[in-house]
């Protein structure tokens, strides 16, 4: 985007002794400076000024630029419009200088000055677009490549290889003129690569680069790509992947095991599941991956910093990157090991998951199994005896064995008791949801029990059925977990995939634990049969919530860490590095707590069923609220505003004439106050005259105190023309400041709460009403500005036109959107069984 023209930025100049320019030494100090950079002048200017004061020389056939002092990128009159303000740059050859001085010493017969220092300085000028441009267009890729075969000329290769071989990718990923397949030997460079990386021959600083080079050269679909993929092997990937190497050998080992799998073909694919699955494997990544969470909570910043000058030059890589290769590597493992069994239908004919359905009802009902100690062996063990094969047989013969095995299939939960495996015939779950359910009959079996039988103790439409229950927490299980779905490189995943790395068999256990909550659920919901998909959307919201609270950076948890270890005002401070310490211990404790599955189980247990319900109120109350504040919806409510005022002041006048009691003190000029006086106040019809006249109760008690005499009500009409003024009043002390126009509580009736509306007439006689709560006092206030041709500034008036307005909007919105809807008219049916009829009495 280009800047402003007369908009100047400040940036700041340095001198580097590491600059390579050969110029003579200088007795006065080349200081920082600080330069404000006017778009309107060119760079030449400020460069020839820089020169000056720095008591450089300037030539006609060499020139200088700025560079950036992190990315060592250059600046060219088209890209000095990307510089932001406060960045630092640094003093150098020109993009077209530093090309013909790097090509002067490879092109060099004269080896001894061929060092890793020419190296260094072209793998920096390397990620630069414009130096690699210019080094192609120079023909100083021949020269590149010569390094490479002629091994004669190399007299220590091991030194300056890492530098070689980084120099090389950068300058072919940094231009778009030449591609992998045009280089002359790149055949013979793959081979010397791949060769290496397979054997660990391959120095850690040797392996990183190599590894970038082969996911450059797959991920620019060479034709090069097949020959990679096929020959490396993932097995010696992973042993890249411990914690012994470096961030950038771990995330290119990652990447390219992760890109392999993206473009390989089912043999491949099935190579992760056998090398992911040995013992050493598993360890190493579960280290990895808790090192990961402890240096990411430790950190103040997600870079990764080492001193190794080779590794410094990737500075794109932060630990976020490489927890994306490991959720995106976890998504490849997922789905090469559930895909199949979720996509399959069972046999029927199998009687490997038949005898798993015979086993789930003999663990559930059978009372023998249940007391025995073997119970809890092998099912291999049981099955190799053929009791269960025998059982079935023998049922189809027995009539009564029939109908007591529907009766536990039915309390089982299966839909079809004929044939229970016809259940797990839909994809997806398919057989996935019958092993799933299996591992929690075999390795939680007293929760199982306990499941079926406090089930089978309700009615029928009460009971939450085992069976599908499990069905569809596989299927919520697969949709969260994306299996079954190819994973995409270029997507951001969730950190709780890290989950299957530090748990074992984390699929099954969150299985068994979710269909725990989804009986738990039930029951707080008091759902029938009818309710099923009701219940299964907030269990899937539960189970997402709960997964979405598994993250590294957690600001909550951190924040109460950290305000834990804040020492208050009577406490004693202790010192800075024992209280960093501790804190930092803290962090790291909570940070691998996040990722067991007690964590897992604890933030199920929190997002129950009414933290849900108020969620989704806040969700459908914001939705409301942005669909209000609209442009259409605005200009709809402008014209809405007239009628909804109508409205309002007419219930205002209808609350006054419909009457109300208040207590009244009435005082006249002269005369005494009277108190506590309670009067029945009420506009006339006519709305021209205020009516006040003594409580008919307080009426009754008089004529009790004097025996039963006779007294008529006296009434006062007081002409609106004779009202001076109408006064509010509260009293500050107890319910606050009117001004702040806020809701106050409702204060209880006959209480000394001083809220009062003060009527003030021509003849300086007044009557106070004392009002039980505010509201009643804002309705006769605003009552009496609509008499007054006042505007109604009450908070409640406000709050209750806003609400009727919102309504109206709705409505309109509703009748805009959604046609009209036709009920179907549908005759009563006839009822089976009349109820019987009576004589009528002659009565």
């Amino acid at each position: 985007m280009a800047r402003a023209s007369n908009n100047k930025i400040k940036i700041g100049v340095h001198w580097k002794n590491t600059v390579s320019i050969e110029i003579p030494s200088s007795n006065s100090p080349r200081h920082p400076k600080l330069i404000e950079l006017d778009p309107n002048i060119p760079l030449d200017d400020y460069i020839s000024k820089i020169c000056d004061d720095w008591k450089i020389p300037l030539s006609n056939s060499i020139h200088y630029a700025l560079r950036y002092d992190d990315t060592h990128k250059f600046v060219i009159e088209q890209n000095r419009f990307q510089i932001p303000t406060g960045q630092v740059f640094y003093l150098s050859l020109s993009h077209e200088n530093e090309v013909q001085d790097i090509l002067k010493y490879l092109s060099s017969n004269d080896y001894q000055r061929y060092d890793s220092t020419i190296l260094e300085r072209l793998k920096l000028a390397g990620e630069d677009e414009t130096f690699a441009l210019e080094f192609v267009k120079q023909n100083g890729l021949q020269y590149l490549l010569k390094l490479f075969t002629d091994d004669g000329k190399l007299n220590n290769y091991e030194n300056f290889t890492p530098n070689l071989l980084r120099s090389l990718h950068n300058v072919i990923i940094n231009q778009r003129t030449i591609s992998w397949d045009h280089l002359e030997n790149i055949d013979k460079i793959i081979d010397q690569l791949i060769c290496g990386i397979n054997a660990s021959k391959l120095f850690c600083r040797h392996s990183s680069v190599a590894m970038m080079i082969l996911d450059s050269i797959i991920s620019m679909e060479s034709k090069y790509s097949l020959k990679i993929i096929q020959t490396l092997q993932i097995s010696n990937l992973l042993d890249y992947c411990t914690k012994q190497h470096d961030i950038e050998t771990q995330y290119y080992a990652l990447a390219l095991i992760n890109i392999i799998m993206s473009k390989s073909d089912q043999t491949i694919r099935s190579s992760l599941v056998r090398a992911m699955s040995h013992t050493t494997v598993t360890t190493n990544l579960r280290e990895l991956v808790q090192l990961i969470i402890i240096g990411d909570e430790n950190s103040n910043n997600d870079s990764f910093t080492s001193t190794d000058t080779a590794i410094q030059s990737s500075r794109h890589l932060t630990r976020s990157s490489l927890i994306q290769q490991l959720c995106l590597l976890q998504r490849f493992y997922l789905n090469e090991l559930y895909t199949n069994s979720m996509n399959t239908s069972p046999d029927r004919l199998d009687t490997k998951y038949r005898d798993m359905i015979a086993e789930l009802r003999r663990s559930a009902f059978d009372t023998d199994l249940l007391l025995s100690d073997q119970s809890c062996q092998d099912l291999t063990t049981r099955l190799s005896s053929g009791n269960i094969n025998e059982s079935m047989t023998t049922s189809t013969f027995n009539p009564r064995r029939v109908e007591a095995l529907q009766r536990d299939y039915e309390r089982l939960g299966f839909q079809d008791l004929r044939e229970p495996i016809k259940d797990f015939e839909l994809i997806p779950p398919g057989i996935l949801s019958l092993q799933s359910l299996f591992y929690f009959c075999i390795h939680q079996k007293n929760d199982f029990i306990r499941f079926v039988l406090e089930n089978s103790c309700k009615t029928f439409q009460q009971q939450c059925p085992l069976v599908k229950s499990a069905i569809e927490i596989t299927r919520i299980l697969c949709r969260l977990f994306n299996i079954g779905i190819e994973p995409n490189r270029h997507q951001i995943h969730k950190d709780y995939f890290l989950l299957f790395y530090t748990i074992t068999l984390f699929f099954e256990q969150a299985f068994a634990r979710c269909l725990l909550l989804f009986n738990k659920t039930w029951k707080e919901m008091r759902a029938c049969d009818v309710d099923f998909e009701v219940v299964s959307s907030v269990v899937y919201q539960q189970i997402s919530q709960s997964l979405d609270d598994i993250c590294l950076m957690n600001p909550s948890v951190n924040k109460t860490i950290i305000a834990s270890y804040s020492p208050s005002k009577n406490q004693t401070i202790a010192s800075p590095t024992t209280t960093k310490s501790t804190m930092n211990t803290s962090l790291t404790s909570v940070a691998l707590q996040r990722f067991t599955f007690d964590y897992f189980s604890e933030r199920l247990n929190a997002n129950n069923y009414k933290d849900i319900c108020r969620r989704r109120d806040e969700q459908e109350l914001k939705r409301e609220e942005s669909i209000m504040r609209l442009p259409i919806v605005e200009t709809l409510k402008e014209r809405l505003r007239s009628h909804v005022q109508s409205l309002t002041r007419q219930a205002r006048l209808k609350t006054m004439k419909k009457g109300q009691i208040f207590f009244t003190i009435e005082s006249r000029s002269g005369a005494k106050k009277t108190k506590n006086r309670a009067m029945y106040w009420q506009l006339l019809d006519n709305e021209k005259h205020v009516q006040c006249s003594e409580s008919p109760t307080t009426v009754m008690k008089e004529n009790n105190t004097r025996d039963g005499s006779t007294t008529s009500l006296t009434r006062t009409t007081i002409p609106l023309e004779n009202i001076k003024d109408v006064q509010c009043y509260i009293d500050q002390s107890r319910s606050g400041n009117l001004n702040n126009q806020e809701r106050l509580p409702k204060i209880p009736r006959h209480s000394n709460a001083n809220m009062s509306v003060t009527i003030v007439l021509q003849n300086d006689t007044t009557y106070t009403l004392l009002c039980e709560n505010d509201y009643d006092m804002s309705c006769w206030s605003d009552g009496f500005n609509i008499l007054f041709h006042k505007e109604m500034d009450s908070f409640y008036a406000r709050e209750e036109m806003e609400l009727l307005l919102n309504l109206l909007c709705q409505l309109q919105i509703l009748e805009l959107d959604n046609p009209s809807i036709i009920l179907s008219q549908h005759s009563l049916p006839v009822p089976i069984r009349l109820p019987p009829t009576r004589p009528v009495s002659s009565t």
